[in-house]
């Protein structure tokens, strides 16, 4: 006598899942973007030498340079929403490589004052005209909707910092 199968057990889940249609989910829409937009930075400035990071870092030094007279490290992190420690691997990286000063802060000896040198000025110049047109080139077919989009950026930004 044949046994009776029972039938749930042999049936995959019909229960969907978050990520059941990983295409259609938002968070990995995102990252897929973002890889792409990365990549094609990253291919762009390494003819100039130089990281994404390395850039975000240097045009927020320059940035807060005309906002504030004393930019330290602690600022620079906070500004990029980058990890301090990250912030100061990057920062000892330009530092090498003769693009920015570090001087210890006469307030606080344990906190670090920037400044961009000129050769940093330079290559911050030549870094964001590659960073422009990347920009330029992956969101044009976004047309006028490439405004509407970042400003849905400045949101998630703003309320997600919270």
């Amino acid at each position: 006598m044949a046994k009776k199968v029972n039938e749930t057990t042999q049936k995959p889940s019909s229960t969907k899942h978050a990520f059941s249609d990983l295409e259609e989910n938002a968070g990995f829409l995102m990252w897929q973007v973002s890889m792409l937009w990365q990549r094609k930075l990253k291919n762009g400035l390494d003819a100039i030498g130089i990281t994404h990071a390395q850039f975000l870092l240097l045009a927020a030094l320059s940035f807060l340079s005309t906002k504030q007279n004393i930019v330290s490290q602690q600022d620079l992190a906070k500004h990029v929403k980058i990890d301090k420690m990250m912030t100061s691997k990057i920062l000892r990286t330009l530092q090498k490589k003769g693009l920015l000063s570090r001087k210890k802060n006469k307030m606080d000896t344990r906190a670090r004052t920037l400044a961009l040198s000129e050769s940093g000025e330079e290559l911050l110049k030549a870094a964001g005209k590659i960073v422009d047109k990347t920009d330029q080139d992956f969101l044009m077919n976004l047309g006028l909707n490439s405004l509407s989009f970042q400003d849905d950026l400045r949101s998630l930004l703003k309320v997600n910092s919270k």
